[in-house]
């Protein structure tokens, strides 16, 4: 008799979140070159304030960047250790995780002051990529199972 096995909802899942984590480590590591190189938040802060006299301290937006982000490799680490030991808190996890961590990406992403959003375009696409990511990754967690076995 041959076995056939399709992908488990776990074997997705950890692909997912496996993605997300080696995402959010990246977009770690760009924004560390960034905020040594460039600095794209700061020219921006100074654009969005210079017209308004005081300028605030650059460093706010990229502690808050770096916060999220950085609590972000931690809750998809997290999600990684239970998908791969198919722990049942796993779907779980993901789902607070991601919803969490996707309603706060997508803050930075839209908020604004002064009619210009505080955080420049690229750095607006990626808060949005990585909540994107969270967002599938919730729903394959919640996809049923679909490991079987033909005989």
């Amino acid at each position: 008799m041959m076995a056939e096995r399709t992908a488990s909802r776990q074997v997705a899942l950890s692909i997912c979140v496996g993605l997300g984590l080696a995402g959010t480590v990246v977009a770690l590591i760009v924004m560390a070159v960034d905020h040594v190189s460039s600095d794209s938040i700061a020219a921006h802060v100074q654009e969005l304030y210079g017209p308004y006299g005081e300028i605030p301290d650059p460093v706010v937006p990229w502690i808050f960047l770096y916060g999220i982000f950085a609590v972000g490799v931690v809750g998809w680490a997290i999600a990684s250790v239970g998908a791969w030991r198919k722990a049942w808190w796993s779907r779980w996890w993901c789902a607070a995780a991601c919803c969490v961590g996707g309603a706060l990406l997508i803050f930075l992403a839209v908020v604004s002051e002064h009619g210009s959003p505080i955080l420049p375009l690229p750095w607006r696409i990626v808060s949005i990529a990585v909540a994107a990511v969270g967002a599938i990754t919730t729903m394959i967690a919640w996809l049923p199972t679909t490991e079987r076995i033909m005989e």
